[in-house]
């Protein structure tokens, strides 16, 4: 069972649940303004025994406001990563940890395992924000609340651009997840993304999403029919991507992944990435002709 509690930090109060099991613990970082409960149908479909941790951050879900002095000013993503790794420690949850982050979470646990790759088992990257997705925009949205307005966090897209290269100096085991290619062609205003064009947006979109896993060296998975809410829309393919990394950082080995389970569970491995070269995967599994990134 999750225990459910709370931690100040830095003058915040934050909401935890956290269930201990084997193995090394997944960290679920939620997207904007959501929180733990976000993961509930990820963490339902994992193997019994897993160890899982979910947050929310300040101003969302039952977690406190920030200080008032604090709520006008923008900080980067590292900020975020910085927080959880207070809130673990003060927790008591112990590493190494599997950060699991989706859409802005992509981005905190993608700064977190620069941060702390020493003790981080693997990561998975859930359909992870582009901090540079906004450039040459015609407005280009450069901030963005985290959580109720008043109370959560004010994430900077420069500021976090920053400091998001440059890249890991470890490498951490990783897969990402992106969404279903041409999912921006069902959105039904366009308008905020001028001049692109939705194609064009998509296309960004996806590029971001082989670029993480090129910048880790990992694979990158994509769902059949799932948006961005992929943790929603199939949390199977989350869950079976995610235990298979729990079961690589337990072992210390390199994420083996099971084609045929993954496209059971809604979606497929693409492509990965080691050593430079970027390896094509079939339908079976087996993989194809590799070419360098």
């Amino acid at each position: 069972m999750s225990e459910v509690s709370s931690c100040v930090i830095d003058g915040v109060e934050l909401v935890y649940s956290y269930r201990a099991g084997d193995g090394p613990c997944v960290v679920f970082i939620s997207g904007l303004g959501e929180s733990g409960a976000a993961w509930d149908a990820v963490i339902g479909l994992m193997p019994a025994g897993t160890a899982t941790f979910t947050y929310a951050r300040a101003g969302c879900g039952d977690s406190g406001a920030l200080p008032a002095a604090l709520v006008s000013e923008e900080r980067s993503i590292v900020w975020g990563a910085e927080q959880l790794r207070k809130l673990l420690e003060a927790a008591d949850v112990q590493g190494p940890w599997v950060p699991v982050g989706h859409s802005i979470g992509g981005l905190i646990a993608d700064a977190f395992a620069r941060r702390w790759p020493e003790s981080v088992g693997g990561m998975v990257l859930v359909d992870a924000s582009d901090a540079a997705f906004n450039d040459g925009l015609d407005e280009p949205e450069e901030v963005y609340v985290d959580g109720r307005d008043g109370e959560g966090w004010r994430i900077s897209m420069p500021a976090t651009l920053q400091n998001f290269e440059p890249g890991p100096e470890r490498p951490v085991e990783t897969v990402v997840i992106g969404s279903a290619i041409w999912r921006w062609l069902s959105l039904d205003d366009p308008s905020p993304y001028r001049p692109l064009t939705l194609p064009e947006i998509d296309q960004r979109w996806h590029r971001h999403q082989l670029a993480l896993a090129e910048r880790w060296s990992g694979h990158l998975v994509v769902p059949h029919t799932a948006g961005h809410s992929v943790h929603r829309e199939a949390p199977e393919l989350v869950a079976t991507t995610t235990h298979a990394v729990v079961v690589a950082a337990a072992a210390e080995t390199p994420v083996e992944l099971d084609q045929e389970a993954l496209i059971k569970s809604g979606g497929a491995v693409r492509v990965s990435v080691k050593d430079g070269a970027l390896t094509v995967w079939d339908s079976t599994g087996e993989r194809g002709t590799a070419r360098d990134v």
